[in-house]
């Protein structure tokens, strides 16, 4: 069988293109005003004017795609939402019906419907407006799976055997795949550590990494009660199930193309797969602990070094990269390297002979060529007022106080502070505000909104801190 066969060739070129990242946002939006509809679909026109509306309150860099093709170079928000659409239905994800009216209605197609599914819960905190929460992972997923096995096992009125059998495999089936992309999400969350030298993505990370992993996910299958208040009544059912055989006799009925002892044995594989998923749930939940603890400590250890690694050779090399870079953007590149080259070159030594690898302790004096040592970069102009930020010490009580003077009922809101601040200090003091929240998540909690700020200085995402009831 042919995947394709379901799916049109050009279905995933959407996804392929330059435009990509703005193709799929509008896809997800799209499908989100599509399911507010009634059930024989919407208006095109609704759906072209929240994408206009869209596009309208995000930024986005749309690349042309095809320069002898107008219709792939739309001018406006709305020739864009209307050149997506057209795209999509091009592809597959979507079709228009015309009814007698003349009106188009937009309906999406079944693999369109499934792939906007799979991508919302892949990403769902890209996906989701803050006053939405329809698309965020499903709090009560992992709860929802063991209670829906444990009332279908301990119902006294179910005696359907073979259809409890298959529900009760699947939902535990579906409980192992969530599990396991809870795993595989933190471990990306893991290797973004060492990957990442950006200090703010590295805190956006950690700040999302608590509403998309632990919030939504972990703290649900480790704090609630349920899996050990169900777990040994369900074990002790399935293998009543086993040792009964009438019981074991019905669920043959799920496995037709099996002989009676093949189905038999067959039967019991699924039952034994079943008590060892819920038997292994404990050396997760303890595996997932450490990994829990070793991202969150890695994350912040190296948000402190990056923002302390001027006094560092690491700092000195990247001040010198950056010095390069902005100097080639002025087309002064030249220059930039020969200074450089001299200023790491390194001090001739008199040897006592060329065979040898001994040098005598004496006196030495400091001279140009020790420029990373006397100067620390400093004359290179490289943002001196950034770095001198960035090497501040990091104050616990300066920050206290920083949180006391700037919530308000409260709160404190990062866009107040960062965009009004002209000399960094208080920018710098809201990013270590934002690490001792974290440390400190008994008493505060960090969310990330998806508005932006900036200053002269800096761009990051905008941020509340929340300091939690007493």
């Amino acid at each position: 069988m042919d995947l394709f066969q379901f799916v049109p060739e050009n279905f995933f070129s959407i996804l392929t293109s330059k435009n990509k990242r703005i193709y799929s946002s509008l896809i997800i939006e799209a499908f989100k005003v599509y399911e507010s509809g009634s059930i024989l679909g919407i208006e095109k026109k609704i759906v072209v004017d929240e994408l206009v509306h869209y596009l309208d309150t995000n930024n986005y860099n749309y690349t042309q795609e095809d320069e002898d093709d107008e219709e792939a170079n739309p001018n406006s928000s709305r020739e864009l939402a209307n050149y997506v659409l057209r795209k999509m239905e091009e592809c597959g994800w979507i079709y228009i019906d015309v009814t007698n009216d003349y009106e188009e209605i937009l309906n999406f197609s079944d693999a369109g419907i499934t792939l906007c599914e799979a991508m919302m819960q892949i990403a769902p905190m890209l996906y989701n407006s803050d006053d939405d929460n329809t698309y965020e992972y499903n709090k009560a997923e992992y709860q929802g799976y063991i209670y829906t096995i444990y009332s279908l096992l301990t119902n006294e009125d179910n005696i359907e055997y073979s259809v409890i059998m298959q529900e009760v495999y699947r939902n535990t089936k579906l409980l192992l795949r969530s599990i396991r992309r809870l795993d595989s999400r933190l471990k990306d969350y893991i290797s973004s550590v060492f990957s990442n030298t950006d200090v703010k993505e590295l805190m956006e990370n950690l700040v999302n990494y608590r509403q998309d992993f632990v919030e939504n996910g972990y703290a649900k299958l480790k704090m609630s009660d349920n899996i050990n208040r169900y777990r040994l009544r369900i074990v002790t059912k399935l293998e009543e199930y086993q040792n009964n055989p009438d019981i074991m006799g019905v669920l043959t009925l799920n496995y037709p193309k099996l002989n009676h002892d093949d189905a038999i044995n067959r039967a019991n594989r699924d039952i034994d797969e079943i008590i060892d998923v819920f038997n292994a749930l404990d050396d997760f939940i303890t595996e997932i602990d450490e990994k829990n603890r070793n991202y969150i400590n890695s994350t912040i250890s190296k948000i402190k070094f990056l923002l302390s690694e001027d006094d560092n050779i690491i700092g000195k090399l990247n001040r010198i990269l950056k010095h390069i870079r902005d100097e080639h953007k002025k087309d002064h590149i030249e220059k930039a390297l020969k200074l450089v080259n001299g200023g790491i070159k390194l001090t001739e030594n008199k040897r006592i002979d060329e065979n040898s690898l001994y040098v005598p302790r004496g006196a030495y004096k400091r001279n140009f060529n020790m420029l990373l040592d006397d100067s620390r970069l400093d004359g290179f102009d490289i943002e001196a007022d950034f770095i001198a930020a960035y090497s501040a010490p990091y104050k616990e009580s300066d920050i206290k106080i920083f949180l006391h003077d700037f919530m308000i009922d409260g709160k404190l809101y990062g866009s107040d502070v960062i965009k009004k601040d002209t000399e960094l200090s208080l920018s710098m003091l809201a990013i270590y505000a934002i690490l001792y929240a974290l440390e400190n998540e008994d008493n505060f909690e960090v969310l990330i909104t998806n508005g932006r700020i900036y200053n002269n200085h800096l761009k990051m995402r905008d941020f509340i801190i929340r300091k939690r009831d007493e």
